[in-house]
């Protein structure tokens, strides 16, 4: 069938940065729960998420990483029967003199097929699933930001820090965790 290639240079650093990105402030975490408690208006959660993007990116040293949230459903594939694939948000950044030299994160405010607004939760979500891309480029520059469990420990200790880590889903391999408060995790597409 398909051979696996080896894992390169930058999957493996992904693998081994497990900590912390940033210690986050209590006004980080006071903006992440402000976050939660918004209104479904998506110009009201793109202020806050801003915010709290703001926060971060200078905790952690980064230039600072806009945040689109698109009132429109998430891009998907459907077959006419079943949703195949859906898209919560993507980070995307460029580049000059090997580092990054502007980025946003875009987060689709509603649902695929039902075309709802997305949760508070779902939201939040995806918008530290992709700040942590942000990271991997800005902060570990690495050549492209692969979803290892390296990543996913970085986000969870993250999300675990603002003292939000409910929004997260829960680890595979933590058998008796409740599932209350769980979401999908977003598939950025890291660029």
């Amino acid at each position: 069938m398909f051979a696996r290639r080896a894992p390169d240079a930058a999957y493996r650093r992904s693998q081994a940065a497990v900590g912390l990105p940033v210690p986050p402030g209590a006004v980080a975490r006071g903006l992440a729960i402000r976050v939660l408690e918004a209104p479904d208006d998506h110009r009201e959660r793109r202020r806050l998420g801003q915010l709290l993007l703001d926060e971060l990116s200078a905790a952690a040293g980064l230039i600072r990483v806009e945040l689109l949230v698109a009132d429109r459903p998430q891009v998907h594939e459907h077959d006419g029967r079943r949703l195949q694939s859906k898209t919560y948000g993507y980070y995307r950044c460029w580049f000059a003199e090997a580092a990054v030299s502007r980025a946003h994160i875009r987060v689709y405010h509603r649902t695929a097929v039902r075309r709802q607004v997305i949760s508070a939760k779902v939201f939040l979500n995806t918008m530290l699933h992709e700040w942590v891309h942000h990271y991997d480029f800005a902060a570990l520059r690495l050549p492209r930001s692969p979803h290892t469990t390296g990543f996913y420990a970085r986000l969870r200790a993250l999300a675990e820090a603002l003292e939000v880590g409910f929004v997260l889903p829960p680890e595979p391999d933590a058998p008796g965790r409740p599932l209350a408060g769980s979401t999908a995790s977003s598939p950025g597409l890291a660029g």
